[in-house]
């Protein structure tokens, strides 16, 4: 039997509403198992209810709020690596400076930048790394230049990091910006002194140039520019790898997920012109894309890149179910839908109560759904849900010394681990 190790995904969750409320997609014939919706409007639907119903589930919480909410945070630092390209194609980029001071594949699956020279501001994710001639190969770079001896470069070995910029986190989804108290370096990590700041100053101090080779001493959080999420910014560029942390509050904002019909595909990329100008460069990168129905039905890929306009994913590979390298390559008649992995924010343990709340607001969404879901949600597992989240408050081990006056008690509190 395996692990239960994860809460439920937005993917489950909307499968369970499009499910009750009898709109789930059975293939081209009717007769395929139950998958998520592909039409717009149903997957719009579905997702509502999903959002709705985490809301909901939120705002009910006991007196005193939910203990859940209250975690701690990790994030490893790590140091960028940064160079000038000895050579270049419009698929390459080869560092002969670092020739054998990296093994094969070292940087593989890492966003690289270039940050000076031809292709400046332009990024690329690494699909393979040759290290004996420190060659970076990628699809393109996402403007489409071609990189040569002026293109310098950085490279980050975190999939956190954002731009290639080592000073830059993206933080998970349940992060709000809502910082609960300081923050610091984890014990044993042979640094102190980290304080927050505001965005501003931080702004201020990197106008020029971002200095590096350093151990960070300010911190900041700000809203990420391209998705609704949020960001931790440190400086200076921290000059090796270290692991920071800080308490905050969980929080909600929406549970996403796209689904349709490739217009064109190929070995490396998928396309559906349906979405076309309708996200911005790079918004699924790092995400999954699956293929549910018709060719290359159980294969899947990470996206390495996504173009905007044209509604491109681009792919090192597609692989099969098992994770094996060759998986088929989807057609025009693949049915697919692209999965952030991102899951509901109460934690496994609260699985059976957030499916009561889909299962009640689907109630309320789809009027010929009328099977009590509501009452069961209200009276059976929300409260059920309290007494779940009562018993994970920290337990006191006891007074820690004998006599009148103040005492000291240790707590056991949880950690949530974020690391590359």
């Amino acid at each position: 039997m395996a692990e239960v190790t994860s809460a439920l995904t937005t993917h489950d969750l909307v499968l369970t509403v499009a499910s009750a409320a009898e709109i789930a997609y059975h293939g081209t014939d009717g007769q395929e198992a139950e998958m998520i919706p592909i039409d717009a409007y149903d997957l719009a639907r579905c997702l509502k209810v999903v959002n709705t119903a985490v809301r909901d589930f939120i705002a009910k919480g006991p007196p005193g709020g939910w203990h859940w909410r209250n975690r701690d945070m990790e994030v490893s630092l790590v140091q960028s690596y940064e160079g000038t390209a000895t050579a270049g194609t419009a698929a390459s980029l080869t560092d002969g400076d670092i020739a054998g001071d990296y093994a094969d594949d070292y940087f593989n699956g890492y966003v690289l930048k270039i940050t000076a020279g031809t292709g400046i501001g332009e990024t690329a994710t690494v699909a393979d790394f040759t290290g004996s001639s420190g060659k970076f190969d990628f699809a393109a770079l996402s403007g489409a230049s071609t990189p040569d001896t002026t293109s310098q470069y950085r490279i980050a070995r975190s999939t956190q990091v954002i731009d290639a910029d080592a000073s830059r986190y993206l933080l998970p989804q349940d992060f709000q910006g809502e910082v609960a108290g300081d923050i610091s370096f984890i014990a044993d990590s042979e640094a102190c002194g980290l304080e927050w700041t505001s965005e501003g100053e931080l702004r201020r101090l990197r106008e020029v140039d971002v200095p590096s080779g350093d151990t960070p001493y300010l911190a900041a959080v700000k809203p990420y520019s391209t998705k609704r999420r949020w960001e931790l910014m440190v400086h200076p560029r921290p000059s090796g790898n270290s692991t920071v942390t800080f308490p905050y509050k969980a929080n909600f904002d929406s549970l996403t997920l796209i689904a349709g019909v490739a217009s064109s595909a190929s070995t490396t990329t998928l396309v559906d012109d349906t979405f076309a100008g309708m996200y911005p460069d790079n918004y699924f990168n790092g995400d999954t894309i699956r293929i549910i129905s018709g060719t290359g039905k159980t294969s899947y890929a990470t996206v390495t890149d996504f173009t905007g306009s044209t509604c491109t994913f681009t792919v090192a590979d597609w692989l099969y179910q098992n994770g094996e390298a060759g998986g088929t390559d989807p057609s025009t008649d693949s049915v697919y839908y692209v999965d952030a992995g991102d899951t509901h924010p109460a934690g496994l343990e609260f699985d059976f109560a957030i499916v009561a709340a889909c299962l009640a607001f689907t109630e309320q969404e789809f009027s010929d759904v009328k099977r009590g879901y509501m009452d069961k949600y209200l009276n059976v597992d929300l409260p059920s849900a309290w007494a779940i989240d009562g018993r994970t408050r920290p337990k006191k081990l006891g007074v820690m010394k004998p006599g009148n006056g103040p005492r000291t008690v240790y707590v056991n509190r949880g950690i949530v681990e974020y690391s590359a």
